[in-house]
C-alpha cells in the first residue's frame, strides 16, 4: 500500500474514534435514571472500545511500515478488530462507576464493635474486613452480580467521625501473560461514625463482556489505614 492509502486508513480510524469520543460522560456520583445510566454505559464503553480499535489498527500499521516498509489494509483492519475486542474488558473497568451501584451503611456502633472484635484503645486506628461474599460466582454477560461485605472502623477516640473511601477494582485474568490485569476502579467517599459497616455493591455485567475469569477487590481506606478483600467471578455464556 502506498503512502496515500496508508494515510486514508489512519484518518478513517481516527475519525471513527472521534465520532464516539466527543460524547461527555456524567461525573461520578451524578444521579441517573435507569435509562440515563444505560445510555451512559453504552456511550462510555463505545469510547474506550473505539480507542482500543484505533490503537490496534494504528499499531499494526506502524509495525508493518517499520518491518516491511509497507502495510496491508486487511492486516490493519484485523488489528483494529483485535484491539477493539481486547479493549472491551478494559472499557468495562474504565466505565465501572456507571456499572456499579455502591452503598454502605452502619450495622453496629463503636462500643458494640469493640466488644465483638476485642479491640483495645492501645491498638490505635483500626480498619478491618470481617467478611465478603459474591453471588453468583458465575454469571452470563448481561447479568448482575451482588457483592456484600462487612468491615470494622475503630479508633481510641470512640466518638469521632472519620472520612472513608470505599474503592471497588475490577481485574481480568490474561491467559497469555498469566497474570491479573487491573481494568479500573470506582469509589465512594463519605464521612461516617466508627463501628461496623456493611457494604453492598451491585454490578451490571455488560451484554458484550468477554468471557473469562475476573476478580473484584473492595478496599476501605480511613484514618491512614486500609484493608481489602477480593472475590473471583467467572463470566460465561450459556
Amino acid at each position: 500500500m502506498d503512502l496515500k492509502g496508508l494515510r486514508y486508513i489512519a484518518v478513517a480510524l481516527l475519525i471513527s474514534y472521534a465520532l464516539v469520543a466527543c460524547a461527555p460522560m456524567p461525573p461520578a456520583g451524578t444521579p441517573l435514571t435507569h435509562e440515563q445510566r444505560q445510555d451512559a454505559q453504552a456511550s462510555c464503553i463505545a469510547q474506550y472500545t473505539a480507542a482500543g480499535a484505533v490503537i490496534g489498527g494504528l499499531g499494526t500499521l506502524a509495525l508493518d511500515t517499520l518491518l516491511f516498509g509497507r502495510t496491508r489494509g486487511d492486516r490493519v483492519a484485523a488489528g483494529a478488530v483485535i484491539g477493539g475486542t481486547f479493549a472491551f474488558a478494559m472499557a468495562w473497568g474504565r466505565c465501572l462507576y456507571l456499572f456499579a451501584n455502591i452503598r454502605s451503611y452502619p450495622v453496629a456502633g463503636a462500643a458494640e464493635t469493640m466488644t465483638q472484635t476485642g479491640y483495645t484503645p492501645s491498638t490505635g486506628s483500626y480498619v478491618k474486613f470481617a467478611s465478603m461474599a459474591i453471588t453468583p460466582e458465575t454469571v452470563a454477560p448481561g447479568g448482575k452480580v451482588n457483592l456484600n461485605a462487612v468491615y470494622y472502623l475503630l479508633d481510641s477516640n470512640m466518638n469521632k467521625r472519620v472520612y472513608v473511601t470505599e474503592t471497588t477494582t475490577l481485574y481480568y485474568y490474561d491467559d497469555s501473560k498469566k497474570n491479573w490485569a487491573d481494568l479500573g476502579s470506582a469509589n465512594e467517599q463519605k464521612t461516617v461514625d466508627l463501628g461496623t459497616r456493611r457494604g453492598e455493591i451491585t454490578f451490571d455485567i455488560p451484554k458484550d463482556a468477554p468471557e473469562g475469569n475476573y476478580r473484584i477487590m473492595l478496599k476501605v481506606s480511613a484514618m491512614g489505614k486500609e484493608d481489602y478483600s477480593t472475590r473471583d467471578l467467572v463470566v460465561r455464556r450459556g
